[in-house]
């Protein structure tokens, strides 16, 4: 369920790379950087083995048709299970890096997909790839119809739009309690691995405080975040037999429910 890229997360030499995040932490508690480095490193390292136990697909009967319903009352498109998005997490370590890490908008990024359940809650996450992406059409994954001809697909487009919008929110959340993912930080300084296992954590610490339903900070509440974008413009379709499915289940939807 989980990619991660973890081959040197125990390495010593990535103090230096941490950043101010540590040295304020470190001036905070009257510890040195090096010190709070080590902490962060074993939660890390420990939350990391319990990532199933907090970000995990519905798969009991009753939690599928739970996030069926829950889908559908937003704006009527049936048997959903999870909202897919991607976000791109900024990276500020030009040593590690190559141009495969530099998005379209000119800096270097993580680019991580999450699946996002009824809840808000992140029900997966692949935090692996550098760049941009896109998603395919397929008959599991729905996404909107480019160039809408019919009023029963400008409506389904507008549903769309409103049922992602949870997805878009949740990200927006995420980063507003881990300022470190944020742009406004200024990009992890870590090695791009690392990062991975930075943004798996903090997506499981996310999952904790929407389930104990801890408030968002007050002051920020408001800010839209401008990174989602990147993950949901839509690649070139190739005219293959996994699209044309994918093109027939989405008609289907469409001329069932919003004709």
């Amino acid at each position: 369920m989980f990619a991660l890229m973890l081959d040197e997360f125990q390495s010593q030499s990535d103090v230096v790379e941490v950043g101010s995040f540590l040295e304020v932490v470190g001036d905070g508690y009257g510890l040195s950087k090096t010190s709070v480095w080590r902490c962060v490193r074993s939660v890390t390292n420990i939350l990391l083995c319990h990532a199933t136990d907090y970000i995990r697909m519905p798969s009991a009967r009753h939690e599928v048709m739970e996030a069926h319903q829950s889908f559908h009352a937003i704006a009527g498109i049936p048997q959903i299970i999870g909202l897919v998005d991607g976000t791109l997490i900024p990276i500020a370590n030009p040593s590690a890096l190559n141009q495969a890490f530099i998005c379209r908008k000119g800096f270097a990024v993580i680019n991580v997909q999450v699946v996002v359940d009824h809840r808000g809650m992140f029900a997966d996450v692949v935090a692996k790839w550098p760049g941009d992406s896109g998603y395919p059409l397929r008959t599991y994954l729905l996404n909107p119809v480019t160039n809408p001809t019919t009023r029963a697909e400008e409506n389904y487009n507008i549903a769309h739009i409103h049922t992602r919008n949870l997805v878009e929110r949740s990200i927006g959340h995420w980063k507003m309690r881990f300022r470190c993912l944020h742009k406004s930080a200024g990009g992890l300084r870590l090695k791009p691995e690392r990062c991975c296992a930075v943004a798996v954590v903090t997506a499981i610490l996310h999952n904790i405080a929407v389930s104990g339903g801890a408030a968002l900070p007050e002051e920020e509440e408001e800010e839209e975040e401008e990174e989602e974008e990147e993950g949901v413009h839509n690649p070139p379709q190739l005219r293959d037999p996994l699209h044309a499915a994918g093109v027939q289940t989405r008609q289907q939807i469409i001329h069932s429910v919003f004709v």
